[in-house]
């Protein structure tokens, strides 16, 4: 097999693609090729570039960086039936490893990952492409679509950025009229934050659901009403501290295959698809993709466990 690094060399902290070099050219009997991206989204032409170069050989690529280099490099791939995945993570909040509890912090062991297991994942595959963890519009779009401008702030804590996005976004944010559709169900009115998620995390420390389960074919949907973003500080303390009664009684939550979103005017709206913000979406198709994607953990590392712990 060949071992395939994709690095993203702006995440993380500055010594970071050296580092993992480093510590690959002391691995014995890897057969390995590292590259770097050069830009945001260059992921998805670089997989399918390695595709065309490595045609017919078996292939295990590693996304070396964050949610959003893992969803742009499983975008570059027409077919995942075939390649195993695993994530080195060093972006701001890798929200999918959390699905594994204590666990999360053996994928920082390159090592470990070279040596480990394949389990099947399910994933979101949507109109606009491929998402590992989430998707969401409302709050949480508008505060992506904020990061960039307050990414100059970065140097003085990598984490500031997100902070001041959050905080922008919780004070401009209107909810808005859509129609969606779970499964079979549908639902209209005005709603302040739609998610979509595939695991128990978003933006860090949002904990969603009190139980998750990445292998079972189904997605777990919350719906915020009619509320102004401010009024929402209680909601979003709540996820952050697992406070599950309250956010269902709070919330529309339901578990779901298929998602159908749209606004009810025809607009155009935004979506975060897994910390990359696409805009100009007139309507959003959804549905989970059960165990379609090879996912390498560490040895003896089960999937499962992130409400738990």
């Amino acid at each position: 097999m060949t071992h395939i690094f994709i690095i993203n060399p702006f995440a993380g902290h500055q010594t970071f693609a050296d580092d993992l070099r480093t510590k690959l050219a002391e691995v014995k009997n890897l057969d390995y090729f590292v590259f770097n991206t050069r830009y945001k989204g260059y992921e998805t032409e670089l997989v399918r570039k390695i595709l065309h170069i490595f045609e017919g050989e078996k292939l295990r690529f590693y996304c070396c960086g964050g949610s959003g280099t893992m969803r742009n490099m499983l975008n570059g791939f027409d077919s995942l039936d075939d390649v195993e995945v695993a994530f080195f993570p060093c972006g701001l909040t890798n929200d999918f490893l959390k699905n594994f509890g204590k666990d999360e912090a053996r994928f920082h062991n390159i090592e470990e990952l070279i040596n480990g297991d394949v389990i099947k994942v399910d994933y979101i595959k949507t109109n606009y492409g491929i998402s590992l963890n989430s998707l969401s519009t409302g709050m949480d779009s508008n505060c992506l679509g904020k990061m960039n401008d307050f990414r100059i702030f970065r140097f003085i804590g990598k984490d500031l950025p997100y902070t001041l996005a959050t905080l922008y976004s919780i004070f401009v944010s209107n909810p808005h009229e859509y129609e969606i559709t779970l499964d079979d169900e549908k639902f209209t009115g005005k709603f302040a934050e739609i998610f979509i998620g595939n695991g128990c995390v978003f933006g860090g420390n949002m904990f969603f659901a009190d139980k998750t389960c990445v292998n079972d074919g189904k997605a777990i949907s919350r719906l915020v009403g009619n509320k102004k973003a401010f009024t929402l500080l209680p909601e979003l303390l709540d996820l952050q501290n697992k406070k599950h009664d309250k956010i269902k009684k709070n919330m529309l939550c339901s578990e779901c295959s298929r998602v159908t979103i749209r606004r009810s005017s025809g607009s155009d709206f935004s979506i975060n698809h897994d910390g990359d913000l696409i805009s100009g979406v007139s309507v959003c198709e959804a549905e989970i993709v059960h165990k379609g994607l090879n996912f390498v953990v560490p040895k003896g590392v089960t999937v499962n466990k992130g409400a738990e712990e």
